[in-house]
């Protein structure tokens, strides 16, 4: 049986798919404002500094929520039922794990396409 794909695996794949981006450009834009750094490049570094923070945090809170959400949800339940394969049990788990990761990787991915589109409307200097 081939393993399906997860909401987390995708989200990860599409942070992994834009991160680079985002980074190269950004570094890109530093190297070419030269020294000093432009107001623009300060503002960038700032924005980037602090999106990050935010991102982190909201995704700590939403994971710690959707941990203390997890034991009522049915799939954690499945892993306890009577009678419950060894399949079953380790499915369940595995989708209250998922659907942890995922919720706390939900601000990040979001950041980052939002940075992805941002960055890529702006003129080449």
């Amino acid at each position: 049986m081939s393993p399906t794909p997860t909401r987390s695996s995708d989200q990860l794949a599409s942070i992994a798919q834009a991160a680079p981006w985002v980074i190269a450009q950004r570094l890109m834009e530093t190297a070419q404002g030269g020294y000093p750094p432009s107001a623009q490049t300060q503002r960038e570094w700032s924005r980037m500094v602090s999106e990050k923070s935010a991102a982190a945090m909201q995704g700590w809170w939403a994971m710690a929520g959707a941990a203390w959400m997890a034991p009522w949800s049915l799939s954690a339940w499945s892993a306890w039922m009577p009678g419950a394969t060894p399949w079953q049990q380790w499915s369940g788990l595995f989708a209250t794990g998922d659907r942890i990761l995922a919720e706390g990787l939900k601000p990040v991915a979001r950041t980052v396409k939002a940075n992805r589109s941002r960055l890529a409307r702006r003129k080449p200097r």
